[in-house]
């Protein structure tokens, strides 16, 4: 090779090596830098693909949502649920209403700063500087998610928390965490973050207090660990409360009875872990966190405490019931939904009633009932010391189920109820001997037979409306045979001896007379419909049509009849002045805001006429001076214008009901006593009858009452005298006025004699005396009085004879009543769908006492020396609040709301079929 040649080869060898390496380096630095530029590239087009389709899914997550506006998403914020509380009618609490939280919302100005720091370090230490989320928290939520991390750190805001609770719920879904960021950032635009931290200190669970309710909001934790309001929260106490949200329960100090847990270790070292984190956000110094980590916060737990209202149970039922009726009417108005609608639909009756007893619960209403503390106080404590001197515990058996026979025992019950006349306030009421024993409320619940305490109200007050009688209208207290179509003919009898005597209406209803009443009845059902009368009363479980016909209403001889308080309130229609006004307990309902949503408003009804009325208050006036409450007023420290009436019911062999009721003109009270399944009855004890056992209770609430607030009684008032009211002398043998009677046959007779002085409506006054002057007379009995019936041509002057006629009352005396029946003895059909009749199927009817209390036998049980009764099924042991028609069953099954057998009423002539002709009339006396 040329020289040439060699130095041309080298010098390319060289170059090309020289030109390898920057060439590949300077291609390597444009590939990379191509790939980095494409990487980048793809990498933003990858973001924006992604981050466009981070925001489609989050935009497809929120689009069903309906975003609220301000107003509405505040109004939601501040919608949490409030306690509600009763009241007496002083304004003393009766209680919380028992909910499944308890909350009492504050401001936050009274909020103790230590619990705000707190609550802000530990849940959300950026809580003033976002704007409702922490991104960087949300994305690292995000990953965990996306990567099923077993860890959680979280990622929600105070505002977040907010919403969940008040807003979106806590469904564990994409949907709702996305609506929660969305509505989170949308609520700071809303409120402040003061207004944002106050409603999640007042919204908040905070576990259970020393009752062991769920409790939530600072101040119900203060109030319910520490005995503080939050204002007074120290640093240790502050941030016990602060570590509580996170997990309630487990951190709670209380168990669910109010009792203080064993182990404490759970709670104490969350509080550690606040007082750290408060420490580490500069919110506290070493050394108050040094001072707060020593302090034993333990020794500040309160210990437990009854709930409230464990001593005023049948109050605070009553005020649940009737307040959550009153709510649910108030929904019902607000949505305009029609009666034909709600009558037709249970399930959305049900939905109010629900919808009622939630608001009621969690809504923070003050309900405002009409019961006075004092007195209420006062009557239970009378019936706490005097409820077994009414009657003693009896003993029965009966066969249970397997044909076994068993022993049980029940004590006596005892209910009634203060109401006011003008306004029909119910001021106290007894529902029962006592709530341990009874929840049920018998005062408002129990459907007893109403015996003669319905006499001046289905018969008397009627008859004098009408005109049918005056107070001075003869009745011959005879015996007398009523044909019932179908059955047996009807032979009633009096609680005593049938006197014989042709009696006033004055001295019937004052004795309480059952023949007469009855024959009254029998004339005066021809004219009206008493059970209208009664109606207007508020006495509407007597239903018109199936009892309007029904002789045995007419002596409250009814299988079961309105509650004790409804009786009650029909009777107080009498001391004012003949006008009904609606017993009621609650006065008013305000919401949390203090508007109220109810105001009781007192509408009256006038019964009979002013005229009608004050006869029958006079007539009643009698009752306690010369009837059958003769000596009980006598047992008052007052005096007062009383007007009352007694009442019993029962059957051939046994009393089961005993009432008496009396009235001022300015209130009505009223007591019934017996057992609340009749399967046994009441007797003589302690050496007085039941009725006098009743009435002596009756006079020692009354003076405890005089004692407790004398100027609620009304002491020394009179009933006012209505215009056009007379008095008038009439025939003491007519009721009548004196002059010539036509008789039958053509003939005339002069009558006149000894008179006596009566009271009278103008309207109704006494006209010259006729041949059928006596309401239900028989035309032999008229026969007899007026002589010859036949007689033409004749006068004679018929004069009064004290032989003939005593026209003062004769009270029954024991000899008598010891050849009496307990009761009289009606015959009862059984009712045509009833198979299962007992034997006997009499109706309760009136037993009345006897007017000489130290002579009374009423009540008397025919097997005195023993307690124990044999019947026939297992008894219920609580009331069963049933409604269903009770004749014919076994007494013991046969409880309704309290009570046991109820044989059926005597038929109508009307109603009556082939189907109840088995009635087998027990012989009586």
């Amino acid at each position: 090779m040329k020289r040439s040649e060699h130095k041309n080869k080298e010098k390319t060898e060289e170059t090309s090596s020289k030109r390898g390496f920057f060439y590949y380096f300077d291609i390597s630095y444009r590939v990379i830098k191509t790939l980095v530029v494409l990487f980048f590239v793809t990498l933003l087009i990858g973001g924006s693909l992604g981050t466009g389709a981070a925001i489609g899914y989050f935009a497809s997550l929120v689009d069903d949502s309906e975003i609220p506006e301000y107003s509405e998403m505040e109004s939601q914020i501040d919608d949490f649920v409030i306690k509600s509380t009763m009241y007496y009618a002083g304004g003393e609490v009766i209680s919380d209403v028992r909910s499944d939280l308890i909350r009492t919302s504050i401001d936050l100005d009274q909020m103790s700063p230590y619990v705000k720091d707190a609550i802000i370090a530990t849940e959300d230490e950026y809580f003033y500087e976002h704007n409702g989320i922490v991104p960087k928290a949300v994305a690292r939520a995000l990953v965990q998610d996306l990567t099923n991390s077993a860890s959680s750190s979280g990622g929600s805001t105070l505002t977040q928390q907010l919403i969940k609770q008040q807003l979106v719920g806590s469904e564990v879904s994409h949907s709702r965490k996305a609506n929660e960021i969305l509505l989170a950032m949308r609520l700071e635009n809303a409120l402040s973050k003061d207004d944002i931290l106050q409603s999640y200190l007042n919204i908040s669970p905070f576990g259970r207090n020393n009752k062991g309710q769920n409790i939530a909001g600072v101040q119900e934790a203060a109030l319910g660990i520490f005995g503080i309001p939050a204002s007074d929260l120290t640093l240790p106490q502050a941030a016990f409360i602060a570590g509580l949200p996170q997990s309630p329960i487990s951190y709670s100090p209380y168990t669910q009875t109010g009792d203080l847990k064993e182990d404490q270790t759970y709670g104490l070292r969350r509080l550690n872990e606040v007082l750290f984190r408060m420490l580490r956000e500069g919110y506290i110094t070493e050394d108050e966190y040094n001072e707060a980590l020593n302090y034993d916060v333990t020794g500040d737990f309160i210990e437990r405490e009854a709930s409230d209202g464990d001593d005023t149970s049948y109050v605070y039922d009553l005020a649940i019931k009737e307040s959550t009726k009153i709510l649910a009417q108030e929904f019902i108005k607000q949505d305009e939904v029609s009666a034909e609608t709600l009558a037709s639909d249970e399930d959305l009756r049900d939905e109010y009633n629900d919808r009622a007893e939630s608001a009621l619960r969690n809504g923070g209403y003050k309900v405002y009932t009409t019961i006075d503390r004092d007195v209420h106080q006062a009557v239970e404590q009378v019936v706490a010391e005097q409820v077994d001197t009414l009657g003693s515990e009896r003993t029965y058996t009966y066969v249970d189920s397997d044909d076994v026979t068993q022993t049980a025992t029940m004590p006596i019950q005892v209910s009634g109820s203060l109401i006011d006349n003008a306004t029909g306030k119910v001021l106290s009421f007894i529902g029962g001997r006592d709530y341990d024993s009874s929840v049920f409320n018998r005062a408002f619940e129990a459907d007893r037979s109403p015996g003669s305490i319905i006499k001046p109200l289905a018969t008397f007050g009627p008859a004098l409306d009408i005109g049918l009688i005056t107070p001075a209208t003869i009745i011959p207290d005879t015996p007398v045979t009523f044909p019932i179509q179908g059955s047996e003919d009807y032979e009633p009898t009096n609680a005593g001896p049938i006197t014989n005597r042709w009696m006033t209406a004055r001295e019937a209803l004052t004795i309480s007379q059952n023949i007469p009443t009855l024959k009254i009845y029998n004339e005066l059902k021809e004219q009206v419909n008493p059970v209208e009368y009664m109606n207007r009363m508020g006495i509407d479980e007597i239903p018109a049509d199936a009892y309007s016909q029904n002789l045995s209403t007419a002596i409250g001889g009814v299988s079961s009849g309105p509650a004790p308080v409804d009786l009650i309130s029909a009777f107080s229609s009498i001391a004012n002045n003949g006008a009904h006004v609606d017993p009621y307990v609650i006065e008013k309902i305000e919401d949390s805001s203090g508007e109220a949503i109810f105001q009781h408003q007192t509408e009256e009804t006038q019964v009979w006429s002013p005229q009608t009325n004050y006869l029958l208050l006079d007539i009643l006036r009698d009752v306690h001076t010369d009837g059958t409450a003769r000596g009980t007023i006598s047992q008052l420290n007052f005096d007062s214008d009383w007007i009352s009436k007694t009442g019993t019911s029962g059957t051939s062999d046994k009393v089961d009901d005993i009432w008496y009721i009396g009235s001022t003109p300015r209130i009505t009270f009223g007591t019934w006593i017996g057992y609340d399944n009749k399967v046994v009855g009441l007797i003589d004890e302690f050496g007085q009858s039941a009725s006098l056992r009743n009435r002596n209770f009756w006079a020692k609430v009354v003076n405890r009452v005089y004692e407790t607030k004398p100027e609620l009684l009304g002491a020394g008032e009179q009933y006012a005298q209505p215009e056009n009211i007379v008095q008038q002398s009439v025939l003491s043998q007519t009721g009548m006025l004196p002059g010539t009677v036509e008789l039958p046959g053509g003939g005339t007779r002069s009558i006149s004699g000894e008179t006596f002085n009566e009271y009278f409506n103008t309207a109704h006054l006494p006209q010259t005396t006729t041949y059928d002057f006596a309401i239900g007379a028989t035309d032999e009995e008229l026969s007899e009085f007026w002589g010859s019936a036949g007689s033409n041509n004749t006068e004679d002057d018929i004069n009064n004879s004290d032989e003939d006629e005593d026209p003062s009352p004769a009270p029954n005396t024991n000899e008598t009543n010891e050849s009496a029946p307990p009761e009289e003895a009606v015959p009862e059909p059984q009712e045509p769908e009833s198979q299962e009749a007992p034997e006997t199927t009499e109706p309760e009817q009136e037993v009345e006492p006897d007017p000489e209390p130290e002579e009374n036998t009423e009540g008397e049980e025919p097997n005195e020396d023993t307690e124990e009764t044999t019947v026939p099924e297992e008894p219920e042991e609580e009331p069963d609040n049933s409604d269903e028609e009770n004749g014919g069953t076994a007494p013991p099954e046969d409880s309704d709301e309290g009570e046991g057998e109820t044989p059926e009423d005597p038929p109508s002539d009307e109603d009556s079929t082939d189907d109840n002709n088995s009635s087998d009339e027990p012989e009586t006396e």
